[in-house]
């Protein structure tokens, strides 16, 4: 079983990352970090060579890159997929060509105010995408965030229905190993089980923790403080030191 790293520093030490072409899910409040660690997880595939996919489905581009101008993290080589959802109260969906122009995802780099990718709903979403995905090989992607495409969704679509079969879709069309954000899974993901492994990001006064509520990685404990400074998320220095004395012992 080939593991893809989570790229954050001194992680690999509890839990050495996801399985290659697997379905992840990180969880959290808003303000707990959860964009921030999907970047790195990115941003250290890119950084070996790999092509590695941004879905953006809460913010255009541009702003997803204004938002990360305060960090040292390099995002440049990161593809983005602006995805800007179309609310609609029709019955009837359209033919994918008429909603949907084939968009190339462009690298952050590259990202611009004035540039609009995208505009779907999540049937033309799915077809751009697998259009996406049969010309480009991407190792890693990260999907932010699930809980946004319940505005994705037209009349007489349940949004349940319709975001476990995104999941499904980008679980076997996407041959990657893919991580989706969200705030809650309860009400929108009932069905955890699909998930190869699922991640709660705490944070409370500055301080952040992550739980690994089910992974198909081995690990070695299921609560990780982490710090985050300009570089992004890191494991605590402190109780990383004391975990490796300990093991040396």
């Amino acid at each position: 079983m080939k593991v893809v790293p989570l790229g954050i520093k001194n992680l690999d030490a509890f839990l050495p990352g996801i399985r290659e072409e697997s379905l992840n899910l990180i969880y959290g409040p808003p303000g707990s970090g959860k964009t921030i660690f999907a970047m790195q997880y990115l941003a250290s595939g890119a950084l070996k060579g790999e092509s590695v996919l941004y879905i953006s489905l809460d913010q255009p581009s541009w702003m997803v890159k204004e938002n990360f101008e305060d960090f040292d993290i390099l995002l440049d080589e990161i593809y983005i997929f602006d995805a800007v959802p179309v609310v609609s109260s029709k019955a009837e969906v359209k033919p994918v060509r008429e909603v949907t122009p084939i968009a190339k995802p462009a690298k952050m780099k590259n990202a611009e105010k004035s540039k609009k990718l995208f505009e779907a709903d999540v049937l033309s979403l799915r077809a751009t995408l697998k259009n996406v995905f049969d010309r480009i090989k991407f190792d890693r992607i990260v999907v932010d965030s699930i809980t946004s495409l319940r505005y994705f969704y037209m009349r007489g679509l349940n949004p349940s229905a319709a975001v476990h079969a995104f999941l499904n879709f980008l679980e076997e069309s996407s041959n990657s190993a893919v991580i989706v954000t969200a705030e809650d899974y309860d009400n929108l993901l009932p069905d955890k089980p699909m998930m190869d492994s699922v991640m709660l990001l705490n944070s409370s006064n500055r301080s952040f923790e992550i739980v690994i509520e089910k992974s198909t990685v081995p690990y070695t404990i299921d609560k990780i403080p982490l710090t985050l400074t300009k570089k992004g998320f890191s494991v605590d220095e402190r109780f990383f030191i004391k975990f490796t004395r300990r093991k040396v012992k």
